[in-house]
């Protein structure tokens, strides 16, 4: 339902929260240098002992909060946010857009650079289809592959007309992004946390709650935001980042729906983008062509069967072999061309050839990368051998999220609830990312598509819901808690506790029941022990505190998620069960919310997605995990 007041009262919040600084200032820093020193200062103190005194102890009023009302709530302003909010304004729903950071600057949206459109005159849609299937072993979503297909070429033609292909990555959003979605009427609310979602008495999401966290020249405020839908484009997660240019990455987006009753997916599944072993955090230098190109940056050909994928070649490497310091003898990494040589080029790009001049890849202005080293990688050359550690903790790319299981966007059993990109569990991507391209498109595409099913329900809702105050007032008593506590622990503390138990190769990546046990009963002190005495100083800490529920929270759900998967599969390894069974685990795994703790599932798939039979397991599976043969050989039940 569309309320004209609500409209009027979005168009004059078309700014951000925070006044301090003027947008074209916010946008070209992104995150502030006040941000960097706050943190490094704090850090500093914290690290050193875990129980210390607020000093900025204060008892927060929250009776006159800012509030924002409109038809649809986007939360999130990448590539799914940017496409879901412009499709509701389309079809005449009032939209505000909240985002932790600045628009355009969140997340992983400012780097993202190449594309891999799907040209029925040029693909064969079943090769498409095998290929994916092969190399995300075999729990890939093939209707939301069929869905990509069918849209992917549209949003390459839409971005074009945005003016985004002039831009270079980082200016797509701060510039492109932001200008559509201001000359649409969104209203963007900018450097302001979401910490919780609202509920009216019949479960349905109808609102959230968060604050303002940049307090340098006026406290932070409440606020409360009120709609008929609630749409998660939050992004994926991250316990940190190194050699990886991405941030913000704290699992928001899971957390607010898990804790609203909404099943999540895809946990038990890790991204295992590498790094340089010479300066493996200088994240900026690893991805420098993903900064400077500019164009239209296009992936040729379709995915390889196994070639392009993210697997745990790095992390098996080291688990097999050790680290070897030496140049060019990383543990799974790749080795440096010799002295003076080019690069061989791999037959994928020779098969990829065949391809050029055809469809769309005769438009002028592409930049073609037909699936070898990208254009400028060359450059990185001086940081040695590829190794494992780019990201940690970070889900693959569309499986790991809000569980959807009609293709709608919306979640699963929670009304006026719906997920995007990198916030949905779509799975299209499966148990490992099978190479460039499927992001940025796949967000934009589920971003329209969960608006245009938003719309829907926000128009069959015959009166706004109503909460009350009662809820409201509890729910921001929870969210300033950290702020009142005297003495206790603080958030940077309870983060680097967190990182040194959940980061390590061996709870990660290479995993065992006693280690996953002793990793969840650390993490579950945290959540149970710590966080209740969490403290915050002032605004950024309020934040923080809030982050780290929210990685505390995804942590425990990526525990007990490889615990319960009794097999290994994609970026999955378990020492005791070291192959693939589809017989008991063709399936996704979810994680809900109970009384008592979390409900784990299994959503089985259908068999027709399930490997060839004919086939021998070799044949389907030519990824060999560290002693699989073995085991089958004793275990024939799990080929059977």
């Amino acid at each position: 339902m569309t309320d004209e007041k609500d409209i009027n009262d979005n168009r004059n919040d078309n700014k951000s929260v925070n006044q301090n600084e003027s947008a074209p200032e916010k946008i070209k820093e992104g995150v502030t240098r006040r941000d960097v020193l706050r943190a490094g200062a704090y850090t500093a103190a914290a690290l050193a002992a875990p129980f210390i005194v607020n000093t900025g102890a204060r008892v927060e009023a929250s009776a006159s909060e800012p509030v924002h009302k409109a038809d649809l709530i986007v939360i999130g302003s990448g590539f799914a946010g940017t496409f879901a909010a412009l499709e509701a304004r389309k079809q005449g729903l009032s939209v505000v857009m909240v985002d932790k950071g600045v628009v355009g600057w969140s997340g992983m949206s400012p780097w993202a650079s190449d594309s891999r459109p799907f040209d029925p005159d040029i693909y064969d849609r079943d090769e498409w289809q095998q290929n994916m299937a092969m190399n995300t072993e075999y729990v890939n979503d093939r209707k939301w592959l069929d869905i990509f297909m069918d849209e992917s070429l549209d949003i390459f033609n839409t971005l074009h007309e945005m003016g985004a292909h002039n831009t270079r990555p980082f200016e797509r959003g701060s510039v492109v992004f932001r200008q559509e979605l201001e000359d649409a009427g969104v209203s963007l609310v900018e450097r302001t946390m979401i910490t919780s979602l609202l509920q009216d008495d019949s479960g349905k999401v109808c609102g959230a709650v968060g604050f303002t966290y940049d307090d340098t020249a006026e406290p932070s405020k409440a606020v409360v935001l009120r709609a008929d839908a609630v749409l998660l484009c939050t992004g994926a997660g991250s316990y940190k980042s190194p050699g990886f240019p991405i941030w913000g990455q704290t699992f928001d987006g899971d957390a607010l729906a898990f804790n609203v009753g909404a099943k999540i997916v895809g946990k038990e599944y890790n991204d295992t983008h590498p790094t340089f072993a010479f300066a493996p955090a200088a994240a900026y230098e690893g991805w420098r062509w993903a900064q400077s190109v500019k164009g239209a940056y296009v992936m040729v050909g379709p995915p390889d069967k196994l070639d392009g994928g993210l697997t745990l070649g790095n992390a098996l490497g080291v688990y097999q072999n050790g680290v070897n310091r030496q140049l060019g003898m990383g543990p799974g990494g790749e080795p440096p061309p010799p002295k003076g040589e080019e690069r061989p080029e791999s037959p994928m790009v020779k098969d990829n050839r065949k391809y050029l001049g055809k469809g769309y890849l005769t438009q002028p202005d592409l930049i073609l990368d037909l699936g070898g080293p990208p254009e400028g990688a060359g450059e990185d050359a001086g940081f040695g051998h590829r190794v494992g550690g780019a990201t940690a903790g970070m889900g693959v790319h569309k499986s790991e999220g809000v569980f959807c299981s009609d293709y709608s966007g919306a979640a699963d059993g929670v009304d006026g609830l719906y997920a995007a990109g990198d916030a949905l569990g779509s799975m299209l991507c499966g148990s490992l990312y099978p190479g460039r391209g499927f992001s940025s498109y796949g967000s934009a595409i589920q971003g329209r598509i969960a608006a245009r099913n938003a719309v829907k329900y926000v128009k069959s809702v015959a009166t706004r819901s109503k909460i009350s105050q009662q809820q409201i007032k509890a729910k921001l008593a929870e969210m300033w808690a950290p702020r009142n506590v005297e003495q206790g622990y603080s958030p940077e503390w309870i983060t680097a506790t967190l990182q040194n138990t959940m980061t390590p190769i061996h709870i990660l990546y290479i995993k065992e029941p006693r280690r996953l046990d002793g990793a969840l009963a650390s993490i579950e002190f945290l959540r149970t022990q710590c966080v209740p005495k969490m403290i915050a100083r002032d605004g950024h800490e309020l934040r923080m505190a809030h982050e780290v529920k929210s990685m505390l929270l995804n942590a425990e759900m990526k525990l007990r998620s490889g615990l319960f998967r009794e097999e290994s599969r994609g970026t999955h390894f378990r020492e005791d069960f070291p192959a693939r069974n589809d017989n008991e685990w063709h399936c996704w795994v979810t994680v809900q919310k109970q009384k008592d703790g979390m409900l784990m599932g299994k959503h089985m798939l259908p068999e027709s997605w399930k490997p060839d039979k004919s086939k021998t397991y070799r044949e389907n599976y030519p990824r060999e995990f560290p002693g699989e043969m073995d085991f089958l050989t004793n275990n024939p039940q799990f080929t059977r």
